[in-house]
C-alpha cells in the first residue's frame, strides 16, 4: 500500500521530544513518504532526529493549530497528487506510541477496501454538547489518528472542506469545526468509514482518555498523553486509578521514563502525582553491605551518596536533632556515603558527634568512610535552603567550586572555618549520584505538637531503616528520570483551607519566569519537599541552584551593604519561594517527582485521611467534581446566586440541567445563534419534563 503520514508537531518550548522521535522512527517502516508539519521552531538538532524518521519537514507559525498544520501539510504535498496514495494518514504529536504493534491494526483496516477513511478511536454521543449551545456532541472519530483513502483524497468535497474551513484559534474551535465534523460531514455526502477501536465496546464516551489500559489491552498502539494531565478529579469521576496507566505502559514495553520525561514539560505536578501515580509505598530492600561478598558490587560501583544537614543557629538546632535522633537514622544510610554538617555557628568535634553520631576525621584519616565533616554557612534562613543551593553545592554536585557560575557569591567564612571539624572538600572529580537534605530547622508548623509530627513522618519516610533507605536508592535506580523523592504532605494536625502558596504565589511565578521553568505551576497548593528535606539527583537541583545564586548576587549589588542583603533576602522570603519551586525546576529539567510513604505511614494518614473525607462530604453532593462546583459556587472568588442555582440543578436535576444547558450557553455567548439554544432546549424540556407513562416490553405492546 502506498501510504503517506502528515505529522502535525508542536512543542511550545520549541523541543522536539524524545517520545515524538520514538514514534516517527516506529511509523517509518509503514509509510513511503511521511512530512512533518511543525508549527513550532525546529532548531538545527531538531531537524536532524526529526530526518532520521521523515521524508520533509515543514515549519510554519501556530496559526489554525492542529486544523491549520493539516491544511497546510495538504497543500505542501499537492491538491492533485493527494489521489496518488492509497492512504493518507492524519495524525499528530499528542500520544506516544507504539505501545502495541503497528502490524495488527494496519493490516486488520487495510483488509477494508469499501471504505473511505477510517479512525484509531473514537468519542461518543455527549447530550448536551459539552461547551457549545447544541443538543448534542456527535459521536466522531478523534483528530489524533484520521486515515483517508484514495476515494475521499480524490472527492473534491476533501480539498472543499479544508478550503473552506472556518477560523480556527482555540482547542473548542478545533474540535467544533474538524474533529466532531469530520465524520458526518463525509459520511452526509455518500462515504463510509471504520474505527479500529469503537466506542460501543467500552464503557465511556472517551476511552482514549478514560479507558487507556482497556484500549491498549485490545491491542490499540497509542496511548494519549491527555491521560496524564486531565483533570484528576474528571478522572476520578471515570474510576481510573492513578498508576494504571505507567503499569499498562511498562507491561507492553514501552518506556516509562519515556513518558514521564516528556509530560513533566505539560502537567502540573500535583495533576501528574495523581494521574500517573507517583505516591510510592517504599519497599524494604536489602542494604548494600560495607563489606561486599565475592561477585557482589563494591562501594565504589554502588551509588554515591552526599547527604548536608543543616543546623540552624543557637543551641536549639543541636537540641532538635537530638531530639528528632539524627544520629540513629543517619546509620540506615550506606556506610559509603558522606555526611557533611551545615550551620552559621561552628560546630566542634563534640557538636557534630551529638547531631550525627560521626565524629571527624582525625590528621591522620582515623574514622575513614564514617567521618562528619562541616561547613559553615551564612545566616539567611532558618532551613540553609540558600546555602545549600549557593554554599554547598560542590558538595552535592561535585566538580563546580563553590558559589560556582562566577557570581561572587561567598559564604561569609575563610577557609578555616570551612574545614572545621574535618576536611570537606574531599570529593575531588567523584561524582555524587545522590544528594540527601535534612535540617534541624522549623517547619512553620500552625502548632508545637503538629510540627512534631509533621518531623517525625518526614524523618521516617526518608530514614527509617536500612532497608527502607535502601528501597529509595532502588527507586531512583529504576527510573532514571526521577529526580526528587520527598515525603508525602502530613495532614494530621495542620490546617488545609484556602490557597496554600502563603501569600508567596506571585513571586514564585515571577522567580519561575526568570529561571525559564517549563512546568506549570500548581493552582491551588503547590507540590513541595515538607521542611525542604528531600531525596535527590544533583542534575535536577542545577536549575534551582543557578537561580538561588542570580537572585543573591542581584540582592547583593542592590544592597548597601552585606547586612542588607540578608535583611532583604528575609524580607522577601527567598529561600520559602525556592523551596516552592524545588519541584517544578526538576520538572523543567526533564525529572520527575514522587512522593514517598513508609507502610506505617501510609496506613496511618490514609485512615485519618479517610475519616476527615467522610465527615466533611457527609452533607455534600456525592462525587468530588460535584462538591468542587458546589463549594465553589458559595465560598469561591465567583460565588454567587447564578453559580448557586446551577450547582444546584446539576445536582439534583441533572436531566434538567442538561435541557436548559443549549439555551444557557447562548445567553451566555456559548453559539452563534439563538434558534439552536432556544429550540434545543425546548425540545428537550419537552421530552424530558412532560408526564411519562411507565414503559413495558416491547414484547407487551
Amino acid at each position: 500500500m502506498n501510504r503517506g503520514i502528515v505529522y502535525f508537531h508542536f512543542d511550545s518550548h520549541h523541543q522536539v521530544r524524545d517520545y515524538v522521535v520514538h514514534a516517527l522512527a516506529s511509523l517509518r517502516p509503514h509509510a513511503e513518504q511521511i512530512l512533518v508539519v511543525s508549527n513550532s521552531p525546529v532548531d538545527d538538532a531538531g531537524r536532524a532526529r526529526l530526518k532520521a524518521s521523515c521524508d520533509e519537514i515543514l515549519e510554519r507559525p501556530n496559526a489554525g493549530l492542529d486544523v491549520g498544520a493539516y491544511r497546510a501539510g495538504l497543500e505542501h504535498l499537492g491538491w492533485d497528487r493527494l489521489a496518488d496514495f492509497d492512504e493518507l494518514i492524519l495524525t499528530n504529536h499528542t500520544f506516544y506510541a507504539p505501545l502495541r504493534p503497528w502490524e495488527e491494526v494496519l493490516t486488520r483496516t487495510g483488509s477494508r477496501r469499501d471504505i473511505s477513511f477510517w479512525g484509531m478511536t473514537e468519542h461518543g454521543v455527549m447530550r448536551p454538547h459539552p461547551f457549545l449551545a447544541k443538543r448534542e456532541l456527535p459521536r466522531h472519530i478523534q483528530s489524533h489518528w484520521i486515515a483517508v483513502r484514495r476515494r475521499l483524497l480524490a472527492d473534491p468535497a476533501f480539498r472543499e472542506y479544508w478550503e473552506q474551513m472556518p477560523p480556527v484559534s482555540s482547542y473548542r474551535d478545533s474540535i467544533q469545526w474538524h474533529e466532531s465534523r469530520f465524520t458526518d460531514h463525509f459520511t452526509g455526502i455518500g462515504h463510509t468509514y471504520e474505527v479500529a477501536f469503537p466506542v460501543d465496546r467500552y464503557h465511556s464516551d472517551n476511552p482514549a482518555i478514560e479507558e487507556a489500559p482497556a484500549l491498549l489491552a485490545d491491542g490499540c498502539p497509542l496511548l494519549k498523553r491527555r491521560a496524564f494531565f486531565h483533570d484528576p478529579l474528571h478522572q476520578d469521576r471515570q474510576a481510573v486509578v492513578g498508576g494504571d496507566l505507567l503499569e499498562a505502559a511498562a507491561q507492553a514495553g514501552y518506556s516509562e521514563d519515556l513518558i514521564l520525561s516528556d509530560v513533566v514539560h505539560t502537567a502540573a505536578a500535583r495533576d501528574l502525582i495523581v494521574n500517573a501515580g507517583l505516591t510510592e509505598v517504599v519497599t524494604e530492600s536489602a542494604p548494600e553491605s560495607a563489606e561486599p561478598a565475592p561477585g557482589t558490587s563494591s562501594p565504589a560501583q554502588q551509588p554515591s551518596g552526599c547527604v548536608v544537614v543543616h543546623v540552624p543557629a543557637a543551641g536549639e538546632g543541636i537540641e532538635r536533632a537530638e531530639a528528632d535522633g539524627f544520629a540513629q537514622r543517619l546509620a540506615s544510610l550506606p556506610a559509603h556515603w558522606r555526611v557533611v554538617v551545615t550551620s552559621p555557628e561552628p560546630l566542634d568535634a563534640a557538636d557534630l558527634e551529638r547531631v550525627t553520631g560521626r565524629r571527624p576525621a582525625d590528621e591522620d584519616g582515623t574514622a575513614g568512610d564514617t567521618a562528619v565533616a562541616f561547613r559553615a554557612v551564612r545566616d539567611l534562613d532558618p532551613r540553609g535552603t540558600i546555602a545549600f543551593l549557593t554554599e554547598c553545592d560542590d558538595l552535592w554536585d561535585p566538580g563546580r567550586p563553590v558559589g560556582s557560575s562566577g557570581d561572587g557569591v561567598g559564604d561569609g567564612s575563610d577557609d578555616s572555618d570551612r574545614k572545621e571539624g574535618g576536611d570537606d572538600s574531599g570529593h575531588g572529580d567523584d561524582g555524587v549520584d545522590l544528594v540527601l537534605r535534612i535540617t534541624a530547622g522549623p517547619l512553620n508548623g500552625p502548632e508545637q505538637g503538629a510540627d512534631d509530627v509533621a518531623r517525625r513522618q518526614v524523618l521516617d519516610c526518608l530514614l527509617d531503616s536500612p532497608g527502607h533507605v535502601a528501597g529509595l536508592i532502588d527507586l531512583f535506580e529504576s527510573h532514571p528520570s526521577l529526580g526528587v523523592a520527598m515525603p508525602a504532605a502530613c495532614h494530621i494536625g495542620q490546617p488545609h483551607g484556602g490557597p496554600q502558596w502563603d501569600g508567596l504565589a506571585g513571586a514564585a511565578e515571577a522567580l519561575s519566569r526568570r529561571l525559564g521553568l517549563t512546568a506549570a505551576l500548581d493552582p491551588i497548593a503547590p507540590a513541595m519537599p515538607v521542611g525542604a528535606m528531600f531525596l535527590a539527583r544533583p542534575e535536577a537541583l542545577r536549575t534551582l541552584s543557578e537561580g538561588a545564586k542570580e537572585l543573591v548576587r542581584l540582592t547583593e549589588q542592590a544592597a548597601a551593604d552585606p547586612e542588607e542583603s540578608v535583611r532583604r533576602l528575609r524580607r522577601a522570603r527567598a529561600a520559602e519561594v525556592l523551596e516552592l519551586l524545588t519541584v517544578y525546576a526538576a520538572m523543567s529539567s526533564g525529572f520527575h517527582p514522587r512522593e514517598v510513604l513508609t507502610p506505617t505511614w501510609a496506613g496511618r494518614l490514609y485512615g485519618s485521611l479517610a475519616y476527615k473525607q467522610r465527615a466533611l462530604t457527609a452533607d455534600l453532593p456525592a462525587y468530588t467534581d460535584e462538591q468542587v462546583r458546589f463549594l465553589q459556587a458559595r465560598f469561591g472568588p465567583r460565588a454567587g446566586l447564578g453559580p448557586r442555582v446551577r450547582s444546584y440543578v446539576d445536582v439534583h436535576h441533572p436531566e434538567m440541567a442538561g435541557a436548559l444547558k443549549p439555551a444557557y450557553r447562548y445567553v451566555t455567548g456559548g453559539t452563534k445563534g439563538i434558534t439552536d439554544g432556544v429550540k434545543g432546549a425546548a425540545r428537550s424540556l419537552g421530552g424530558r419534563l412532560r408526564p411519562r407513562r411507565s414503559a413495558r416490553p416491547a414484547s407487551d405492546a
